[in-house]
């Protein structure tokens, strides 16, 4: 594909800029904030300063704190922005976004408008049924602490393999640039940047120059599926290799084993005729269940589980977990707010 430019053009237009103010400002919590409430009485104001300073290039981030989070088991830290300079990395990143997602391979999911973990999940599914004796086997891994080890060189050499528009490159590079090493785990530019990165180097050298046909990617998890042991050890070897070229490594609990004991992946164990919710994820809910005396925060908490059951085979666990039976949304008595 030729490289890409005016991509600042399409950025500052109103239309975009207010997209990006409306959608950072989501939700009362952040209405009601100080930052908020100063950003909404000055939000004309407000979007035009952003629009000249993206215009220009001169637009800088105004720096961040950080705060530690826990997610499936894992500790990490987010960088956060303040709430006009997201503003102006949403505004960005929104166009960006569209412009690279045609350049994505259709069985990636993570951070790409109308994809993510159930409709990646739903392709998995397919290719099982469609092919079983072509999928009997699969080869499950990880990237070893993919945000904190990916190089910034390599990110800005894809992302000027995609863009020729210079305003546009300086202002990706200051994100990208945000930490001394590695990309943001926090930043909404980062999963843009990861998913190229790995776009480049990984999913397009297997399905396009390694012919592998059944590959499935979210973020830094990757799944394989074939027809025997022998050549999905020759992809993991090819999958090490393109990970050393941009020095990324892959943890030591990746595996190859047959479908039929079923494939952890995407928060699901997933196998040809059925799908079961992962244990720790059951497990999790029913403890909280147990702990929390809320009405509203329990039905809260059973909207958040049915949203996971639904894509599953579930109903007798959403009965036995929740003394409910699975009807839909609107019967569970909460608001949906985004």
């Amino acid at each position: 594909m030729r490289r890409e430019g005016y991509i600042i053009e399409e950025i500052i237009e109103y239309s975009n800029m207010s997209e990006a103010f409306d959608s950072v400002l989501r939700g009362t919590d952040r209405k009601r904030s100080r930052q908020g409430r100063f950003l909404l009485a000055h939000r004309e104001k407000i979007i035009t300063e952003l629009t000249a300073s993206i215009a220009d290039g001169s637009f800088r981030l105004g720096g961040y704190h950080e705060r530690e989070i826990e997610e499936y088991g894992k500790k990490r830290i987010l960088q956060i922005l303040s709430m006009k300079d997201r503003i102006a990395v949403f505004a960005i990143m929104n166009v960006v976004d569209r412009h690279l997602q045609k350049r994505y391979i259709r069985t990636t999911g993570a951070s790409i408008k109308r994809r993510g973990t159930h409709d990646l999940m739903n392709c998995i599914r397919t290719d099982l049924q469609k092919n079983p004796e072509g999928t009997l086997y699969a080869y499950k891994f990880d990237i070893r602490r993919f945000y904190d080890n990916a190089r910034q060189d390599f990110v800005m050499w894809c992302f000027r393999r995609v863009f020729k528009d210079k305003r546009l490159l300086v202002l990706l590079e200051r994100f990208v640039k945000l930490l001394p090493e590695g990309i943001s785990f926090g930043l909404r530019s980062s999963q843009g940047a990861g998913n190229l990165l790995l776009s480049v180097f990984l999913d397009h050298y297997l399905k396009d120059k390694y012919g592998v046909r059944y590959y499935y990617r979210y973020c830094d998890d990757g799944l394989v599926l074939g027809k025997t042991k022998a050549e999905l050890w020759k992809i993991r070897d090819a999958v090490h290799g393109q990970m050393g070229k941009i020095d990324l490594e892959i943890k030591p609990n990746e595996r190859v084993f047959p479908v039929e004991e079923g494939i952890d992946f995407l928060g699901y164990v997933i196998r040809p005729d059925y799908v079961r919710l992962r244990k720790r994820i059951k497990q999790k809910f029913a403890r909280k269940m147990h702990e929390v005396k809320s009405r509203k925060r329990r039905r809260e908490l059973i909207a958040s589980f049915y949203g996971m059951t639904k894509h599953a085979d579930c109903n007798k666990l959403f009965k036995k977990l929740t003394g409910k039976e699975m009807r839909s949304f609107k019967d569970l008595n909460v608001a949906y707010k985004p």
